[in-house]
Parts: structure tokens; C-alpha cells; sequence
């Protein structure tokens, strides 16, 4: 597997506990490829690894986040391209791969989000969108086709039931701005205070204690579907599964009124 500065399709950058992983084929609009698939996977799990990295943020390159797969087929990994974890490399692995990473995620989007590529985003954990973003399923209804890669599951999530069945059954395509008056993103800027507001929340999630926000982060997304004393019975042993450091500190921080200083451990 390459160095995380020498990816093909995946440009890597981290600083300052933030690692940026940008979707790097702008001359195919960063369709996804199976190298980019790999790579994305790959990476996430090298920042899951590092303790320097306490918050991800993916953005795409060029004028746009992601259309979806390349309609000119994904091809092959390349010869030596040691990444074969059994059944992860797939959309459904990038999609668990990001819900699973125990350090929270910001989807930067620009100018168009589509299919695939919208799954990506929707797998985040913070959706930041520029409000003139198009948002769409690229009408795969009118192909005679439907989506297996996750938009079922999470739109009617995001949207509930009325309003994902005419997002993903019409597909009509959505703005950033709609997207964040209906729970689809986190909330969305002008264009060009985009980068600046990713940066922001980044930021201050590289700050925070990680450990607790990849434990948090575990509640909300695998106590969906559980009843109230399932997750009671399922959350409360949870604090003393993982030591955080951090607690001592926020506590201490609170006590002698001050910022907390915390270490993400």
C-alpha cells in the first residue's frame, strides 16, 4: 500500500490534529474508482490508528465533491496493491468503515454531491455544504435502476418517509441550503466561507476530548434502533469500557474555572 502522501486519487494532508482527505481525480469530477475506494478505506483506518489525528475532514478537488462511481468502469486495483481485507472493499466497507471510526468526520461539499458520492457524505458524521451544492440521486429510477449503496437507509433517516420518497424515488435534486432547512447536512454557508466553517468545526473537534466523542458517537448511531432499556442496559456500561484520560482533566478544568486542555486521550 502506497504512503499516505504518495495515494494516486486521494490527496492526505493532517495538521494540527485535522487530516484532510481529498478526493483527487478533478479532470473525472473525483468520480470513485476501486483505487480511490481503497484509498479512502485505507486511510480512514490510518487516522483511526493515529493518535495525532483527532478529527477527519473529506472534500473533494476541483469544482465539485463527488458524482458518484466512474460510468467508465471503477477498474482494477493496480498489480501490488497490497489492501485485500475480505468483503471491505466495497461501498457498504467505506460506509462502515467511516460510522465505525471512533473520531468524528466533516464532509466538505461543494458544488455537487450525487449518488454515491452523496453516500459518502450522508456515512459522515457532520455534513458542511455550501449553499448553492446540488444534492442528488441521480434519478437512477429513470435508468430502470435502484440504489443499492446505502441512500435508502439513510435518507429516510435524514429527510423521514414523505420526504425521502420524493427525493429518491423523483429525484429531484436539492440545494445546499434545502438540504440544511431538512436535517440532509449539518447546516450550509455561502461558497466562499466554505472552507473557513470546516475549518472552524474541525478545529474545535480536534480540541475536544476523542475518546468521548467516539464514544458518543457509538451511543447515537448503534442505539437507532434499540428501545430505551436496550440502550440504557447497552450505554451505561460503556464508561468504564475505554479509560479517558480527558475526563479528568474537564473535570478539573471545570472546577478551577478555566478552558479544559485536553489530549484526546
Amino acid at each position: 500500500m502506497p504512503a499516505l502522501d504518495a495515494m494516486a486519487e486521494l490527496n492526505v494532508r493532517i495538521e494540527e490534529g485535522v487530516a484532510t482527505l481529498a478526493l483527487n481525480r478533478p479532470e473525472r469530477r473525483n468520480a470513485i474508482t476501486t483505487v480511490m475506494l481503497a484509498e479512502l478505506i485505507y486511510a480512514l483506518e490510518r487516522c483511526r490508528d493515529d493518535p495525532a489525528v483527532r478529527a477527519v475532514v473529506i472534500r473533494g478537488e476541483g469544482k465539485g465533491f463527488c458524482p458518484g462511481d466512474e460510468l467508465r468502469g471503477m477498474g482494477e486495483l493496480p498489480k501490488g496493491f497490497a489492501y485485500t481485507p475480505e468483503g471491505l472493499l466495497s461501498h457498504a466497507g467505506l460506509q462502515s468503515t467511516l460510522r465505525a471510526l471512533p473520531k468524528p468526520v466533516i464532509a466538505e461539499i461543494h458544488g455537487f454531491a450525487f449518488g454515491v458520492g452523496l453516500d459518502v457524505a450522508m456515512a459522515c458524521d457532520f455534513r458542511i455544504a455550501a449553499d448553492d451544492a446540488r444534492l442528488q440521486d441521480q434519478r437512477v429510477i429513470d435508468r430502470g435502476m435502484h440504489a443499492v449503496t446505502g441512500c435508502a437507509w439513510f435518507q429516510p433517516r435524514a429527510l423521514g418517509l414523505t420526504r425521502a420518497m420524493e427525493f429518491l424515488i423523483l429525484g429531484e435534486p436539492m440545494s445546499g441550503a434545502e438540504a440544511a432547512t431538512c436535517g440532509m447536512v449539518t447546516r450550509s454557508v455561502p461558497g466562499d466561507e466554505l472552507t473557513g466553517a470546516v475549518a472552524a468545526i474541525a478545529e474545535r473537534l480536534a480540541a475536544a476530548p476523542t475518546k468521548a466523542i467516539g464514544l458518543m458517537k457509538r451511543q447515537i448511531l448503534e442505539g437507532q434502533h434499540m428501545t430505551h432499556a436496550e440502550f440504557m442496559n447497552f450505554a451505561a456500561p460503556l464508561i468504564h469500557e475505554i479509560e479517558i484520560k480527558d475526563r479528568a482533566e474537564g473535570i478539573a478544568a471545570f472546577l478551577e474555572k478555566r478552558p479544559p486542555r485536553f489530549t484526546g486521550e
